[in-house]
């Protein structure tokens, strides 16, 4: 109902050009380098049409609403952050939905109740199993209920989103393992037989400005581990390639 309202804000020709841009195109496919019989897609827009994110910003907009509305009539209650209690209840990140609310299987039916409305009112079809229901300070018992209601599975925590740890502790050592492990993989000992003293300098730079840049843009990253990297970044800088202990000429 929600996600109808907007096509009372658009006008009828408007309507009309994203229903050409939807029907009337054709496409055809490259088969051994020649291009078959131009045909009429069915559903949804052709592949990288400039269209795409604009229509998508539209019907997340509706999944927007019909959050609000959940929560403006009390069956929605999300989570309160900052000094002033802002209540959060929905993100939306490119693709990624995150829905936010208290430990009440209410608010656990509202959000399936939303979903089920979405999936019937723009006809996207939502893939429970896919989806992670993630808890704080709940007991496993209750958070089992709800993953069960839901349909999707439990989400630990720490749990990793965009390929950064969430929830874990970035004052330990094992926070940062991963990033040590790819240093170490892109910094090992058989590339530096291959390469000059100049093309391990460059090798260096760009393992080290673009690995742990995504994680130190969050977290301060402890001296322990400063230590370490700078560790394997001189022993490849100076060890040629062989394992045992080299001397650095210069600091």
């Amino acid at each position: 109902m929600i996600i109808l309202s907007f096509m009372k804000i658009f006008r009828p020709k408007w309507i009309n050009w994203i229903k050409a841009c939807l029907s009337f195109a054709t496409v055809s496919v490259l088969v051994n380098g020649s291009p078959t019989k131009e045909f009429k897609p069915r559903r949804g827009l052709r592949q990288g049409d400039l269209l795409t994110p604009f229509l998508f910003i539209i019907v997340a907009e509706g999944l927007a609403g019909l959050v609000r509305e959940a929560s403006r009539i009390g069956i929605l209650e999300g989570v309160k952050v900052g000094n002033k209690s802002v209540e959060v209840n929905l993100l939306q990140f490119a693709d990624d939905t995150l829905f936010f609310c208290q430990p009440q299987i209410q608010c656990v039916l509202a959000i399936k109740a939303i979903l089920r409305s979405f999936e019937v009112v723009s006809g996207l079809k939502v893939n429970f199993y896919k989806s992670h229901v993630g808890n704080i300070g709940l007991s496993v018992e209750d958070s089992t209920i709800f993953t069960k209601c839901l349909n999707s599975r439990r989400m630990d925590v720490p749990f990793k989103y965009l390929g950064m740890t969430i929830g874990g502790k970035p004052r330990r050592v094992a926070f940062w393992k991963p990033i040590i492990d790819k240093i170490k993989a892109r910094l090992s000992n058989w590339k530096g037989k291959i390469l000059s003293m100049a093309g391990r300098i460059c090798l260096i730079k760009s393992v080290i400005n673009a690995l742990p840049l995504f994680y130190l843009s969050f977290f301060k990253a402890p001296s322990k581990v400063c230590s370490l990297i700078k560790k394997i970044q001189t022993k490849f800088l100076w060890g040629w390639g062989y394992e045992e202990r080299k001397i650095a000429w210069v600091a």
